[in-house]
């Protein structure tokens, strides 16, 4: 489908003008002298959706496209030195659809009985540009009064029971591009520490 007047998309805060709205990743990149390896996503409120190489969208005029290299994302090795987490106490598990899930061993949950327990958190398919949600424990935690802690439930997750905290970074507390693992376990700790 053509248009009876070109749009205007900017790539990389650069302006490019379209005969067709309909376009596919490849073209794109190749229109800004993007390297087809790159990740290309196309600005919307929420989450930016990422145009694959064969995958087709509907531009409109204005609409803003921005690109990063593929090493920036789902690199957990670097992940985890920059945590300064013990490799040797850490488990990743590939999950399909290209999520990971990491495990830590002997984690610390002051104020909970058992006080040691795994922790299981998601990392998302472009992980850390995606922030990971909620995080798992393994054995199940009781509060200092005996209690379930609140907003929590059990989920079977790599084959056994883990219980699921029900909590969420505010938004804008992940910023893509500076936030990394290290953040969002001092969040995860920060969630800990309240004991409820």
């Amino acid at each position: 489908m053509h248009c009876d007047r070109p749009i205007h998309v900017f790539i990389n805060r650069k302006k490019y003008e379209l005969d067709n709205p309909e376009q596919n990743g490849a073209a794109l990149k190749e229109l800004a002298g993007i390297p087809l390896t790159d990740v290309l996503f196309l600005q919307q409120p929420g989450e930016d959706l990422v145009v694959a190489n064969d995958a087709t969208v509907r531009l409109k005029n204005g609409d803003h496209l921005h690109s990063q290299p593929p090493a920036d994302y789902g690199d957990v090795g670097l992940a985890l030195a920059d945590a300064g987490l013990d490799p040797t106490r850490v488990e990743t598990h590939a999950q399909p659809g290209g999520w990971t899930f990491l495990v830590l061993r002997d984690f610390e949950v002051a104020g909970y009985q058992p006080s040691r327990v795994r922790l299981l958190v998601k990392l998302p398919p472009l992980f850390p540009e995606a922030a990971p949600d909620m995080f798992w424990l393994s054995p199940s935690v009781r509060t200092p009064a005996g209690r379930v802690p609140r907003s929590t439930s059990t989920e079977r997750l790599l084959g056994q029971p883990w219980q699921r905290f029900s909590w969420h970074l505010a938004k804008g507390a992940w910023k893509p591009g500076e936030s990394t693992l290290a953040d969002y376990l001092r969040c995860v700790r920060g969630r800990i520490l309240r004991a409820d």
